[in-house]
C-alpha cells in the first residue's frame, strides 16, 4: 500500500470533475465544486501552520464544507474529530478536553450549539473556496485520519484513533469481497458523522468516484431514505435493522429495483425482518456486515443466500473475517476454543486501531497478545459472545458484558447507569433493553427508590447523554429483587417492564 485511498480521491476529484459527488438536501455537487472547497479550506488551514497530526474539531453538519473539511485535513495530516450537533455540549467537550483541540472548523457561527468555542480558533468555511490545484501532503500510513469516541462505563467515552492504514486497509479488503461498483454507483449516507459507519458511506463512492446521497439530521432517517432510494434510484445502501424496522408496515407496497447491495451493519440483524424485507429488493445482494470500531467499521461480512439462510436466536450469522482479520474465540482465561464453542470474540489484523486515545489503563485490558501458529498477534477483545462453524462462520450470541447496541451505536449501559446515580438517592439504578413490537431495542431505566421524581432524572440525563442513549422510560421501585448469590436479579427487573 503507498496511501491508495487520498491519492485516488483527490484523482478523482479531476477525473471525474463534471460527474456529481454529493446529493445533500436536494442539491447536486459537482466533484470540481468539491474540489474547490477542498482546496479553499485547504489554504486557510496552512494559515494555522500547525505541524502534521495536529487535533481539529469539525462542527458536523449536513453540508458540503463538512465533508471538504475532513478530506482537507486528511490530505494536511491532521486528525478529524467530529464535534456533532447530536451530541450533548458535555460530551462534545469531552471529545475536546481528551483530545486537546486548539482549532475548529465550523460551516458557519450561526445556529452553533452544544459547543463551547471559549479559547478555541475557529475557521468558518462556508465561503472557503479555491481554483488551485490540491496535493496530498500525507504520505505517512501510520498517521492518524480521525478518532471516534466510543461510550465508556464510566461516563467517559474513549477515543479510538484509525489511520490511514487501518482505513485504506479496510476500503481495498472490503471491495475484493467482491463488490461490482464504479463510478456509476449511487450511495446512501444515513449515518451522523459520529458514526464510523459514515466513514465508510462516504469514503468508499469517493474512492470510486461515484455519488454520495446524505440523509440530512433534521428529516426523518427511514422515510427521507426511502425517498433518495426511490427517487434517486440508489444503487448500494447501508443502514442499522432498526431504520429499516420503522418502514416495516410499509414493506408490501415497496419495490426498489435498483439497488445492487444492501447492507446491514450496527446492531444484531433479525431474521424474520430481512425476511420480509427482501421482496422489496428483488435484484439486491443482502450482506450482514460486523465490526467494532477499533476494527475499523468492519471485518466480517455475511452475505444472505437465496435459501436457508445461517442464524442463531432468529439472528442473521455475520459471516467470516474478511481481507487480513484473524479472528479466534476465547474462554475467561484466554484459552482459544474450537468450533460450536461460545466464547469471547477476538479480532486482529490491520485494521485494528493500535490503541484507544492517551488511555494505557484501558489498553491493558481491551487488548491481549494470542499466539497462533506459533506467531504472536495483538488482539482486541470486542466484549461479544459468539460461536463459529465448520465452514468458519461466526455467530454472535450477545454481550458479555453489559453493552448493546441501539439505532447502530454501540452503548455502555454503565454509562448510563453512571449519570443516574449523579442525580438520584437510590442505593440501585439498572439499565435494561427490550424490544419493543416493532423489534427495535429500547433503553429503560430501574431506580431503587420509589419516592424518586424520574422528571428531574429525565431533564439531566438529556443534559448528559445523546438522544440515543435516553431511556424511553424510567421506573422508580421501592426495592430490587436479588438473586441467590445477593446479586440484582436483572431478569426478574426485565419482568417489570
Amino acid at each position: 500500500m503507498n496511501n491508495q485511498l487520498l491519492h485516488q480521491l483527490l484523482k478523482n476529484c479531476y477525473s471525474y470533475n463534471n460527474r456529481n459527488a454529493f446529493f445533500i438536501q436536494d442539491t447536486f455537487y459537482t466533484y470540481s465544486e468539491f474540489a474547490q472547497k477542498i482546496a479553499g479550506i485547504s489554504e486557510a488551514l496552512l494559515k494555522f501552520n500547525c505541524p502534521q497530526q495536529t487535533v481539529f474539531g469539525v462542527i458536523t453538519t449536513d453540508s458540503l464544507e463538512t465533508y471538504a473539511s475532513i478530506i482537507a485535513l486528511w490530505i494536511n495530516g491532521y486528525v478529524f474529530v467530529p464535534l456533532s450537533p447530536v451530541n450533548s455540549i458535555e460530551r462534545n467537550q469531552s471529545n475536546i478536553n481528551q483530545t486537546e483541540i486548539k482549532n475548529v472548523l465550523v460551516n458557519s457561527l450561526k445556529g452553533v450549539e452544544n459547543v463551547q468555542l471559549k479559547g478555541i480558533a475557529y475557521i468558518e468555511t462556508e465561503n472557503l473556496s479555491s481554483t488551485n490545484h490540491i496535493e496530498n501532503n500525507n504520505t505517512d500510513l501510520t498517521n492518524i485520519l480521525y478518532i471516534l469516541f466510543t461510550s465508556g462505563s464510566t461516563g467517559k467515552p474513549k477515543g479510538v484513533p484509525i489511520s490511514v492504514k487501518n482505513l485504506e486497509t479496510f476500503l481495498l479488503s472490503f471491495l475484493k469481497i467482491g463488490y461490482q461498483l464504479n463510478h456509476e454507483d449511487k450511495f446512501l449516507q444515513i449515518y451522523d458523522l459520529s458514526f464510523d459507519a459514515s466513514v465508510h458511506c462516504y469514503t468508499l463512492p469517493l474512492f470510486l468516484g461515484g455519488c454520495v446521497y446524505t440523509v440530512p439530521p433534521q428529516e426523518v432517517k427511514y422515510l427521507y431514505a426511502y425517498k433518495l432510494m426511490k427517487e434517486q434510484e440508489l444503487t448500494f445502501t447501508k443502514m442499522p435493522p432498526s431504520t429499516l424496522s420503522y418502514l416495516r408496515p410499509f414493506f408490501s407496497k415497496i419495490k426498489l429495483e435498483k439497488i445492487k447491495y444492501m447492507l446491514f451493519g450496527g446492531e444484531a440483524l433479525p431474521l424474520n425482518l430481512i425476511n420480509e424485507w427482501q421482496p422489496c429488493v428483488p435484484n439486491s445482494e443482502i450482506h450482514n456486515v460486523y465490526g467494532p470500531t477499533e476494527a475499523t467499521i468492519n471485518c466480517f461480512c455475511y452475505q444472505l443466500p437465496s435459501t436457508i439462510v445461517k442464524q442463531f436466536n432468529s439472528v442473521v450469522c455475520i459471516g467470516k473475517p474478511f481481507g487480513d482479520s484473524l479472528a479466534v474465540v476465547v474462554d475467561e482465561n484466554f484459552n482459544i476454543l474450537p468450533a460450536h464453542q461460545k466464547g469471547e470474540l477476538c479480532v486482529s489484523g490491520s485494521q485494528i486501531t493500535e490503541g484507544y486515545w492517551k488511555n494505557s489503563e484501558k489498553n491493558k485490558t481491551a487488548f491481549v497478545a494470542l499466539k497462533l501458529n506459533n506467531q504472536s498477534f495483538n488482539f482486541y477483545r470486542t466484549g461479544d459472545l459468539v460461536y463459529f462453524d465448520e465452514q468458519n462462520d461466526y455467530f454472535y450470541c450477545g454481550r458479555i458484558d453489559n453493552q448493546v447496541q441501539i439505532q447502530g451505536y454501540r452503548v455502555e449501559m454503565g454509562e448510563i447507569e453512571h449519570y443516574a446515580r449523579m442525580v438520584t438517592n437510590a442505593s440501585q439504578v439498572v439499565a435494561l433493553t427490550k424490544e419493543n413490537a416493532e423489534g427495535i431495542l429500547q433503553i429503560f431505566l430501574m431506580v431503587e427508590n420509589d419516592q424518586q421524581e424520574t422528571d428531574e432524572i429525565k431533564v439531566y440525563l438529556k443534559e448528559k447523554l445523546p438522544a440515543y442513549m435516553q431511556p424511553v422510560k424510567i421506573i422508580a421501585v421501592a426495592n430490587f429483587p436479588l438473586s441467590t448469590s445477593g446479586k440484582v436479579d436483572r431478569e426478574k427487573l426485565k419482568e417489570m417492564l
